[in-house]
């Protein structure tokens, strides 16, 4: 295989055939001029690198000027000018800038050994450029002119346009006699300074010389012409062979190593030791560098440059980049191989880092992230992009991503969607490849997609997960597709992440595809599902994707809803949970009413909770059947629920059932009942209800519970309850009443509202205030309140025993200022004291405020009835 000819280049507008006004890329062989002797690294603090960097960058753009304008053309003298006072202003800080040309980048000895920093592959193509124009070092004077600038740069673009023509024999070298031919002293090119060679190293490369000689076609610093592939070959098996004599380790004596060396150089051919050695001109040995790292280092350029060039000519494809590295490393290991009596290892220490497939991959990446920018764009537009290693199309997608502007983000974009669909080729190698690719990308993916991942990346992924028939492989695309997943997700993007799991649970369920169900269900795990609960109960517009992907397992859905009931701010979260609740309709309110009827006290709860926010009906159609097998606090918690004014609109169907079922509810739980029952006008109730009054219930026969009654006749106007009324009100058993005075005071309040006496202003006041002050409420209080100028002493009894105080009061309850924290639904033992009264109650905690607790009545007797109706009526203003 050999390397394309490069086309000439027009002297004129200083550009290739090839590829007009753009420049030639870097392509060249092993025999440049003399390599630099660098200096140690000095410390120059005042000195940025930027500085530099900017003035490298300036000089690349005069230099290209130079080939594309004329001699006085306006951009050239502006480029040149910008060029000189960057690189004058380094020159000065630095006390000399000298630049080390190397393959892929330039080196500043005084900033430092490693490469300039080259985001942007600038400064690799400028070392590209002047190593094609057969310069290896560069060094700028303190002090240089602008003309001198000048004449270098035109130097360079003519030392470009004879890189095909035939080389001179017997030249003087061309650099050094073109730089004293145009009276240039402030730059220096190719200078030769001292340097410190290891003795082996020295002794080789005398034996090369002595071997090879100085051929014609190297004499002098010309341009030359790339090898061919056998050429390459025969040199790598030299250096191969005459590393195993260079090894201390090997235990070899003086003579017999170079013995070995000889021997090796005789059975090279002259051409081939001549090459080995013009190589050794260009990569010539770092100070004190070892002959063992630096024969790899040697090795490693060789290839390079090789590949590098065959790569740029077009006669070195993508998919073959990777075989190549592999057939010429195993070249050197074959050649590096020892069997000496003296050998304490099989190969030398180059081969044996050949051997590894570690290093060769390391090589072919650094050799794709080396690549310019043009070649690289290229392949990673085609069909072969699978074959560009990760790191490199890593590199290149961030820094387009970087690049900020429209057009770069789009290029990376299209290079992300093209290489993802690669996942569709034959080659199971390159599909695991490809996959293991798409992983490591996903922080690229997410920057260049920051609001929702195209739908072809996903679905390319998914139906290459379905067909995919390797383990490893399919493990790869499933561990993508979950990731696009979780970024879905995490984005907000419910649509997108819908689709994901809407493909998956279309594949076929058989145990070839358990791996695409596995995977469905991992997308929803806990993590996740957390996530989608937690965004479709935010304080926002309700996603359409967010009810659809949570009915999938509505049992998890109420499970989580339970759990978050039981946290501080639980309530907070009800109207959202109703919202999303009454969105998946039927498939999870089934499962809330199956939950009333479980032992699970907190199920229970909860699902008493969401259904009277999110379908009252519901619960009101299960409580027949549930309310006996609940305790007091679940019954409460329902009929509370119920009659709370946002369900105002089944008030009447509420009162109904609570009709039905006022025998199966506790003591405790029916005076609530039977004030709804009166507040909504339930009249198919009141039947009922004068039984109770009358005390001839079977078994709601409790006084409080006959008070109750007796006062929801009177809200509801039951003429038909009127001589009931009476009787109770003034019937006697001898001298003495027949009925306690409480129920007496009852009787005749309710009778005043039926019969509409004048007496009952203060009656009708009572009730009628009570709706005045609630009208904006839609279910109307049923007591009115009193509020208290001086607040009455309370006592609380029980586990939250304590002292309080009760700043407003009513027949139904009262708001309590305590220091004591009660929880809704709290049970407590109330005694309050007004004067030398003292009234005791049975409350439950229905409301918490920002200093107390509002508390409702639930029982009381007869005396202590009688003494709350006459505090309240005292407080009264008709």
């Amino acid at each position: 295989m050999a390397l394309r000819a490069m086309k000439p280049v027009d002297e004129k507008n200083g550009h290739s055939e090839r590829d007009p006004g753009v420049r030639p890329q870097a392509r060249h062989g092993f025999w440049p001029l003399t390599g630099a002797v660098r200096q140690g690294p000095l410390a120059f603090a005042e000195v940025k690198p930027a500085d530099v960097n900017r003035a490298l960058h300036e000089l690349h753009i005069l230099l290209r000027a130079k080939r594309l304008y004329e001699k006085n053309h306006p951009r050239l003298l502006e480029d040149l000018d910008a060029s000189y006072e960057s690189l004058r202003s380094a020159a000065t800080a630095l006390n000399g800038l000298e630049l080390r040309v190397e393959r892929g980048g330039i080196v500043v000895p005084k900033l430092g050994e490693a490469h300039m920093e080259d985001p942007h592959g600038e400064l690799q193509a400028l070392a590209g450029e002047l190593q094609r124009s057969g310069i290896q070092s560069l060094i700028f004077a303190r002090k240089f002119h602008v003309g001198e600038l000048d004449t270098l740069a035109q130097l360079v673009k003519a030392a470009l346009l004879r890189s095909e023509e035939p080389v001179k024999r017997g030249g003087t070298p061309w650099w050094p006699a073109r730089l004293l031919e145009n009276g240039v002293e402030g730059i220096q090119v190719n200078a030769s300074t001292e340097r410190k060679v290891d003795t082996v190293l020295a002794s080789l490369m005398a034996a090369l010389v002595a071997y090879g000689g100085n051929a014609p076609r190297e004499s002098a610093n010309t341009p030359i012409q790339v090898p061919e592939i056998d050429d390459l070959v025969a040199a790598l098996r030299l250096l191969a062979r005459l590393t195993p004599p260079l090894e201390v380790a090997r235990g070899l004596a003086p003579e017999e190593a170079a013995r070995a060396i000889h021997g090796a150089m005789e059975e090279a051919s002259r051409e081939t030791v001549r090459m080995l050695l013009s190589a050794i001109t260009v990569y010539a040995p770092r100070d004190a560098e070892r002959p063992q790292p630096y024969l790899l280092r040697l090795s490693e350029s060789l290839i390079f440059e090789f590949l590098g060039a065959e790569f740029s000519a077009g006669t070195l494809t993508p998919v073959n980049v990777h075989p190549m590295f592999n057939r010429l490393g195993d070249v050197l290991v074959a050649a590096g191989g020892y069997s000496g009596p003296h050998a304490s290892q099989h190969l030398s220490s180059l081969a044996t880092a050949w051997a590894t497939d570690t290093h060769r991959e390391q090589l072919i990446e650094k050799f794709w992230l080396e690549l310019p920018p043009r070649e690289k764009s290229k392949v990673l537009r085609g069909p072969e992009v699978w074959t560009v290693p990760v790191v490199a199309l890593r590199q290149t997608l961030g820094q387009l991503a970087a690049a900020g502007a429209d057009a770069p983000r789009r290029e990376a974009r299209n290079i992300v969607l093209n290489y993802a669909r690669r996942l569709e080729i034959e080659d199971p190698a390159a599909r695991r490849g490809v996959a293991a690719g798409l992983n490591e990308m996903t922080a690229i993916i997410e920057s260049l997609w920051p609001n929702q991942t195209p739908e072809d990346l996903s679905r390319g992924a998914m139906n290459a997960l379905e067909k995919e028939t390797i383990p490893e492989s399919g493990a790869l695309l499933a561990a993508f597709i979950e990731t696009l997943g979780r970024i879905a997700v995490s984005r907000g993007d419910y649509a997108g992440f819908e689709n994901i799991l809407t493909t998956l649970e279309r594949a076929p369920r058989d145990v070839e595809h358990e791996h695409v169900a596995a995977l469905a269900h991992r997308l929803v795990a806990q993590d996740r599902w957390l996530m989608l609960v937690d965004a479709a109960l935010a304080n926002r517009a309700l996603d359409p994707a967010l009810p659809r992907l949570l009915q999938r397992d509505p049992e998890r859905l109420l499970d989580r809803l339970t759990l978050l009931l039981t946290e501080p701010r639980g309530a907070e979260y009800m109207p959202a949970m109703a919202r999303l609740l009454r969105t998946i309709g039927v498939p999870v309110l089934n499962l809330l009413e199956a939950r009333l009827y479980e032992a699970r006290r907190q199920r229970v709860s909860a699902a008493i909770r969401l259904l009277a926010a999110a379908d009252t009906e519901r619960l009101l159609r299960g409580l027949p059947r549930a309310l006996a097998s609940w305790e007091w606090n679940l019954q409460d918690l329902a009929v509370s629920e119920i009659a709370r004014p946002a369900n105002a609109a089944s008030a009447h169907s509420a009162a109904f059932v609570f009709s039905a079922i006022l025998a199966d509810a506790h003591p405790l739980v029916v005076p609530m009942m039977i004030d709804q029952i009166g507040l909504s006008q339930e009249t198919t109730a009141v039947a009922q209800l004068m039984e109770i009054a009358a005390g001839e219930h079977e078994i709601l026969r409790d006084l409080f519970v006959r008070i109750k009654a007796i006062e929801a006749l009177g809200r509801m106007r039951a003429l038909e309850a009127a001589e009931l009324l009476r009787q109770l009100a003034e019937g006697r058993e001898g001298l003495a009443y027949a009925e306690p005075a409480g129920l007496r005071a009852a009787a005749e309040d309710a009778l005043a509202l039926l019969l509409n006496r004048p007496s009952s202003a203060r009656i009708r006041a009572a009730f009628e205030a009570a709706a005045q002050s609630n009208a904006g409420y839609v279910v109307p209080r049923r007591y009115v309140r009193v509020p208290l100028e001086s607040p009455l002493r309370a006592q609380i009894d029980g586990a939250q025993a304590g002292l309080a105080r009760v700043k407003t009061i009513s027949l139904g309850g009262a708001y309590l200022e305590s220091p004591k924290k009660l929880n809704v639904g709290d049970s407590i033992q109330l005694e309050v004291r007004s004067g030398l009264r003292r009234i005791h109650f049975t409350a439950v905690v229905r409301n918490i405020g920002p200093d107390g607790n509002g508390v409702e009545f639930v029982h009381m007797k007869d005396e202590d009835r009688e003494k709350l109706r006459r505090l309240v009526q005292r407080h009264l203003q008709v």
